[in-house]
């Protein structure tokens, strides 16, 4: 067994078992960083504010979950804004200092859709394997931008900076195909493995390769990337009840093969 640093992404939270998650990672010393829906905290606010209490860190996922793509500048950076000041006040309510400003981008849409970086700026080597790793672990579709869409993922990156929002620094992070792109600079959260456990919900079950919770098991151990020891890993699952059980399992057959959850907070992050 390869013992593996790796650190823990968990979207769409707080669900209803967000406390089960928060006790159930507790319990095996995991940590993590909650990417929250402001609709959801609005739901769920006492469990996020448990969540702090209890060491985990809470960062942005904005409002109502839409593709950056599909809305205006103004709509997504609203969301953003609405959801923040929610988290600001769930650390408040918690009487913990806030963490640095983190944001991911819900289905990973970053302005331009699938394609989720500039592949044209990849080199040719890596650009195929950063294409299939987003279209195996993403429900998107890779549709070449336009020069607004373009525009738009850049006016994003530089509002989230003036905003306050930071990169995180997965220190350890040495795969070419990530410190060699935009992934590694990019002020929003990015991943180098995506559990893939939305699979598993009841609108995706069937529809993809992956069906069963073991065959995402074997996903994860067929990952030619995940199994190296040479880097971290940035590991993607999320905070939904109808799949906590299988997102469970799979935090724990990362643990059964190797994987190090590493803690991730003000010390772990770069302006």
């Amino acid at each position: 067994m390869s013992k593996r640093n790796a650190y823990l992404t968990i979207d769409d939270s707080p669900s209803p078992r967000m406390d089960d998650m928060v006790d159930g990672l507790a319990q095996r010393n995991v940590p993590a960083v909650f990417f929250c829906r402001g609709d959801r905290l609005d739901q769920h606010f006492d469990s996020a504010v448990r969540a702090i209490k209890k060491g985990y860190v809470l960062a942005n996922h904005s409002y109502s979950h839409p593709r950056s793509s599909t809305v205006t500048f103004d709509a997504f950076t609203a969301e953003i804004k609405r959801t923040q000041d929610i988290i600001d006040r769930a650390y408040q309510a918690a009487g913990v200092s806030g963490d640095p400003k983190l944001f991911r981008f819900p289905h990973m849409d970053r302005g331009m859709g699938g394609w989720i970086i500039d592949y044209d700026a990849v080199p040719d080597s890596q650009r195929d394997l950063i294409i299939r790793m987003f279209a195996d672990g993403l429900n998107v579709k890779l549709d070449p931008p336009d020069q607004a869409a373009r525009d738009k993922c850049s006016a994003l990156q530089g509002w989230l900076k003036k905003e306050g929002f930071v990169t995180p620094a997965f220190n350890g992070v040495t795969f070419p195909w990530y410190v060699g792109t935009e992934m590694a600079q990019a002020i929003d959260a990015m991943f180098t493995y995506s559990t893939s456990d939305w699979m598993l919900t009841a609108r995706h079950k069937g529809k993809w390769p992956w069906k069963t919770i073991d065959d995402l098991k074997a996903k994860m151990d067929q990952d030619a990337w995940l199994q190296q020891t040479d880097s971290a890993h940035i590991i993607l699952a999320h905070d939904q009840e109808e799949i906590y059980d299988e997102t469970m399992a799979l935090i724990d057959h990362g643990l059964a093969t190797g994987l190090q959850f590493q803690p991730m907070g003000p010390r772990g992050l770069k302006p």
